[in-house]
């Protein structure tokens, strides 16, 4: 009777063990501030209208104008021996729509072992999008002006957007359906890895007499009545690795992802690229970004330098491509204990390929250019540690784009855009 006593009481003492070393931690944003600016486009938005200006202003309250407004949830529970089980659960919220809710952002689980690293499966961000979150001068706002992240609040995006600058355009930031490792520390030196793997496979009825046509040139298989297998395939990988150094931070990073569909009038389609800015004109295609960025600490200012490339190519026609690239350089200072500034410039390029029918009955594709400068000034007012007004203005402009076909009037944007407003998290 003692010895079954004495179990009992072991066993309630590990449970209570086990409990006390599980946790699970709310945390979020909440940004809401007054955002306005405004586009000017010359030469008219649409292909072969007549010579023009088009303008577009937006002025009102916006949310996530710095950061994102998110909540999330953090688990996280010590398995003993320097082994331990981790998830992260992430939701977007906009502050300013009827529901509050909008997306999801990250979903994973995963196990860390001290000293080596951590693995995880669900819904991550890419390789490239972590790294240009711990390098980035004006730490990813949403507000127009920063190159690398390409973000702008209010209606006025638009008219810059179709003269080849769109949100998120630099690089993809999160995939579902992935695993990934992070290595811990060694000698300055942290690395990360991502694998993408998804495919699907269904059998489906159709009376269409051209249900595989190829969305670009030639006419693809062509199905009579009965059923056809389509198959849907999103694979790829993304590698990274930072250096820290006493005040100096350097990172490289690779990523390149696949999207395959035999069936694209039927049936499942393939949306890896969502919610990038770059995205293809058909199904079937190749998406490769090379980012790089070193940072260093002088004490009075952290001075920055960023370089970004993003190819999204057509597999069926290697002339249908989009191409981005760009050059950054930015400063980031604490002028006294509760104000802090930032200030970035930028130059690049995007290449668009512009179309006119061809003789045969299929599109012709030539590349067209987009020269982009770019600058972004801001401001802090830390109230906490966790509180802060903020006060930011970016200017985009672009140049010498020949907008959705290759007969089409040269278009030009030139955009501003500012946020003032107030910031929390918890």
């Amino acid at each position: 009777m003692k010895k079954s006593l004495f179990a009992l009481a072991a066993v309630g003492a590990l449970a209570g063990v086990a409990h006390a070393q599980s946790s699970v931690t709310v945390y979020g944003i909440i940004d809401e501030g007054l955002t306005g600016g405004n586009t000017y486009q010359s030469n008219g938005g649409t292909a072969n209208t007549a010579n023009g200006v088009v303008k577009t202003t937006g002025l009102g309250f916006t949310s996530g104008n710095q950061s994102t407004s998110r909540i999330g949830f953090k688990g996280n529970e010590d398995l003993g021996g320097g082994l331990s089980a981790f998830f992260t659960y992430e939701i977007k919220m906009d502050n300013d729509s009827a529901n509050g809710w909008a997306t999801a952002r990250q979903a994973f689980v995963g196990v860390k072992k001290n000293g080596w690293g951590s693995i995880a499966a669900g819904t991550q961000n890419t390789p490239i999008y972590d790294a240009v979150l711990a390098s980035d001068p004006g730490n990813v706002n949403n507000i127009a002006g920063n190159l690398i992240t390409t973000s702008t609040k209010g209606p006025q995006g638009a008219l810059v957007a179709a003269a080849g600058v769109q949100t998120n355009q630099p690089y993809a930031t999160r995939l579902a359906n992935t695993a990934s490792i992070k290595t811990d520390d060694f000698a300055g030196f942290t690395a990360r890895a991502l694998i993408l793997s998804s495919a699907g496979n269904q059998t489906e009825t159709t009376t269409n007499t051209n249900v595989n046509t190829a969305s670009i040139g030639g006419t693809g298989v062509v199905a009579t009545n009965g059923t056809q297998s389509v198959t849907n395939n999103q694979s790829g990988f993304g590698i990274g690795a930072d250096y820290t150094w006493q005040k100096l931070m350097l990172t490289a990073n690779y990523q390149s992802f696949k999207a395959t569909s035999t069936g694209n009038t039927i049936g499942i389609t393939s949306t890896l690229f969502s919610p990038s800015g770059v995205t293809t004109t058909a199904t079937n295609s190749q998406d490769s970004g090379q980012y790089y960025a070193a940072n260093y600490d002088f004490g009075i200012l952290k001075a920055y330098v960023q370089y970004i490339n993003r190819k999204v190519a057509n597999d069926v026609q290697n002339s249908v491509f989009q191409k981005y690239t760009a050059q950054q350089i930015g400063v980031r200072s604490f002028v006294t204990p509760t104000i802090e500034t930032w200030a970035s410039a930028a130059m690049g390029k995007y290449q668009n390929p512009a179309s006119v029918a061809g003789t045969n009955g299929t599109n012709l594709y030539t590349p067209s250019n987009a020269n982009i400068k770019g600058f972004q000034l801001g401001a802090n007012y830390w109230l906490s540690k966790r509180s802060n007004l903020y006060a930011i203005y970016g200017q985009t402009a672009t140049s010498n784009f020949q907008y959705a076909s290759s007969t089409a009037n040269n278009v030009a944007a030139n955009q501003n855009n500012y946020s003032v407003g107030i910031r929390h998290t918890f």
